[in-house]
C-alpha cells in the first residue's frame, strides 16, 4: 500500500535537491542555514535517505505511545491539596505529583488522599523539605493503603529518592533495602530516581546533559549492586526525570537518544534493555512573564515531549513563571493541552513518530553518539559520583 502510492513519483537523489536549493538561494551559501548546536555539532538543512545506509526502526518500547497525565498538586497544607488533587481527577489527570513541603504524619496522609482510589492512578510523592525521609513516608503509604483495603501490589506510582542528588552522603543501603521492599510488596512503585533535571542547561550541551544522565544512572546501578540489589532489579524501580526547553526538534531528539543510550548501558550489565519510565518537565527558565505565550508554547513543548517518547509528563501552568500558584484556570489549560494531544492529534496512536524523519533520526545519533563518549569518559574518571 505504501509502495504504490509513490508509484508515480520519480525518485529525486541529495544531489538534484541540493542544486534546486542553491539555485533557490540566489547566491547565498548553503552552509548559511547550518544549525551548529553544540561545538562540534552542526546540522546540515537537509538530510536524505542518500545519508542513510539503512533504514532505522521504531524505538518502540509501550505499546502504542500512550503517556501519563500529569499535574503538580502543592502539598503545604493537606485539605487544601487533597481538592486540588480531586480537582485534576476529576479534570483527566491519571499521574499527581504531591509536592510536599514537610514529612506528613499518617493523619496528615490520610486526610491528602481521601476520597482518592490509587489502584486507577499514578500516585507520585516528591518531598521538598529538608531532612526529608523517604523511607518513612513509603512505610506510611504502605500502612494508609493496608489499612484502607488497598492492595499495595496493584498500586503504581513513586518517590523520588535520588539518594545521589539530595545527600553529601548518598543513603544507598536504605535505598536498596526500600527497592527490595517495593519488589516484594509493591512491584509497580518505582523509588530511584534519576533527577536530571538540574543536569539541564542549555540545548547547546545536550549530549554532555545526557551523558551525565546515563553516568548517574549507571552509578545506581552499580552502587545498589553492592548491596544485593541485581541491575535487572534495580532497572525495574528506576525513573528518568528530564527537563525539555523550547527547541522542538533538539528536544524529541535528546529524549529518543536516552533510550538508544540506556539500552548500550543495560547491555554492558547484561540486562534486558527495558527502558525506565520516563518522567518529563518544562524546564523552568523556558517560561516567560507573558501567560499567553508560556500557554501557546505549552503545546510545541507538550508534543515535542510526547514524540520523544514521554512516559508522564507534567505541563506547567502558564502563570508559574510569575511566581504564582496555579489557579483552576491555568491549571485546566495546562492539563487539556495533554487531552489535546491526545483526543485530537492522536499521537498516542503511533509507536515512534519521530522514527523516519531523517532531521530526527540524524539529530538523535548525532546525540547518542557525541552523549556515549562522554559517558565513557566520565566512567574512566571513576564514575558520576567522581565526576561531580
Amino acid at each position: 500500500m505504501s509502495d504504490s502510492l509513490f508509484a508515480d513519483f520519480s525518485a529525486v537523489s541529495k544531489a538534484e535537491w541540493l542544486a534546486k536549493i542553491e539555485r533557490d538561494l540566489r547566491g547565498k551559501a548553503l552552509s548559511d542555514l547550518s544549525f551548529q548546536l553544540e561545538e562540534a555539532i552542526a546540522l546540515e538543512p537537509l538530510y536524505h535517505p542518500d545519508d542513510f545506509s539503512e533504514r532505522y526502526a521504531p524505538l518502540a518500547t509501550k505499546v502504542g505511545n500512550t503517556w501519563q497525565i500529569g499535574e503538580y498538586v502543592e502539598a503545604s497544607d493537606m485539605k487544601t491539596a487533597n481538592q486540588q488533587a480531586l480537582e485534576a481527577l476529576n479534570g483527566g489527570a491519571n499521574a499527581l505529583l504531591f509536592e510536599l513541603r514537610h514529612e506528613p504524619d499518617a493523619a496528615e496522609l490520610a486526610q491528602l488522599l481521601q476520597g482518592i482510589e490509587p489502584a486507577y492512578i499514578h500516585t507520585n510523592f516528591g518531598q521538598y523539605f529538608p531532612g526529608k525521609k523517604p523511607m518513612l513516608l513509603l512505610e506510611r503509604f504502605y500502612n494508609w493503603l493496608k489499612t484502607n483495603d488497598k492492595d499495595p501490589a496493584k498500586i503504581a506510582g513513586s518517590i523520588d529518592f535520588d539518594a545521589i542528588l539530595d545527600w553529601s552522603e548518598p543513603p544507598f543501603g536504605d535505598l536498596a533495602e526500600a527497592v527490595q521492599f517495593c519488589s516484594e510488596e509493591m512491584p509497580h512503585f518505582r523509588l530511584i530516581e534519576v533527577d536530571a533535571r538540574r543536569l539541564h542547561s542549555g540545548v547547546e550541551r545536550t549530549s554532555l546533559e545526557l551523558a551525565y544522565t546515563i553516568a548517574k544512572g549507571s552509578e545506581y546501578l552499580a552502587q545498589l549492586s553492592e548491596f544485593d540489589i541485581s541491575p535487572a532489579l534495580a532497572n525495574r524501580h528506576l525513573q528518568f526525570a528530564m527537563a525539555i526547553s523550547t527547541n522542538y526538534f533538539v528536544e524529541i531528539a535528546k529524549l529518543r537518544a536516552l533510550r538508544l543510550l540506556w539500552a548500550n548501558v543495560l547491555g554492558a550489565y547484561g540486562v534486558p534493555a527495558e527502558m525506565p519510565l520516563l518522567e518529563v518537565h518544562f524546564a523552568p527558565e523556558s517560561q516567560d512573564n507573558n501567560v499567553n505565550t508560556n500557554m501557546v508554547r505549552a503545546a510545541t513543548q507538550a508534543l515535542a515531549a510526547v514524540v520523544g517518547g514521554a512516559d508522564r509528563l507534567y505541563v506547567l501552568p502558564a502563570n508559574a513563571a510569575l511566581g504564582e500558584a496555579g489557579t483552576a484556570f491555568s491549571r485546566r489549560i495546562a492539563r487539556n493541552v495533554q487531552h489535546l494531544l491526545h483526543l485530537e492529534s492522536h499521537v498516542d496512536k503511533v509507536a515512534d513518530a519521530g522514527a523516519g524523519s531523517y532531521y530526527i533520526e540524524k539529530l538523535t545519533d548525532v546525540l547518542a553518539e557525541k552523549a556515549w563518549a562522554m559517558f565513557q569518559e566520565i566512567e574512566a574518571q571513576g564514575g558520576y559520583l567522581v565526576a561531580v
